[in-house]
């Protein structure tokens, strides 16, 4: 009867009863202590139990991409899933592994990245370059992780009053053609799915 009457899902059986995708990792839920990497829960050469879900993680994806598969979009079907967590620590693992990464925020309105890496909210970013591409220079949004020198991040930047707009403009498949020259990996923090269109339309430069 428990059984009938739920109405989440609470394991990796009940995912798997509505779909039959691939599933990646499962990862423990527990409880993120703020500090100055935010929600950074991936230490070098440690091997705690979410540590060690991030590598099943990242083993698993990397041996489902092609070898030309750069650019990796992380999203959810609702706010506070998790995504930004998510996309935060496989970003940090992947660099770990001596993989050259860039995480770029583009869930405009709400981007979770502040709070995973610490980052002020008032940093300026992608969207500053994708309102003025002409007059800017991508590479002076782009900041150090502070985690591993073979992380970078590119902020949200100012929220802008048209997200959507912005996201459909063919400046962003030039960046990110651009970036993919210049990084192993491009991780995209995106919008929920199931909220706005932003990350439909995103999803046109993700592999």
């Amino acid at each position: 009867i428990i059984d009938l009457m739920k109405y989440k899902m609470e394991n990796r059986k009940d995912v798997e009863k509505l779909c039959h995708l691939p599933i990646l990792a499962e990862l423990p839920l527990g409880n993120v202590q703020d500090n100055v990497r935010g929600a950074i829960v991936i230490h070098e050469n440690k091997n705690n139990l979410m540590e060690e879900a991030f590598r099943s993680l990242r083993t698993n994806l990397l041996f489902m991409l092609k070898p030309e598969d750069k650019v990796i979009m992380v999203t959810s079907s609702q706010p506070s899933d998790g995504k930004s967590f998510v996309a935060g620590n496989l970003s940090v693992s992947l660099a770990y592994l001596g993989k050259k990464v860039i995480i770029i925020g583009l869930d405009i309105r709400k981007s979770g990245l502040d709070k995973v890496f610490g980052l002020n909210s008032h940093t300026q970013g992608i969207t500053n370059y994708l309102s003025q591409p002409e007059h800017s220079d991508v590479s002076e949004w782009i900041l150090p992780s502070g985690i591993s020198p073979n992380l970078d991040i590119l902020p949200r930047g100012n929220i802008p009053p048209n997200p959507t707009e912005l996201v459909s403009r063919s400046q962003l498949d030039e960046l990110i053609q651009q970036l993919r020259g210049r990084y192993d990996y491009v991780i995209l923090d995106t919008a929920p799915i199931a909220m706005v269109t932003d990350t439909s339309i995103i999803s046109r430069v993700a592999d």
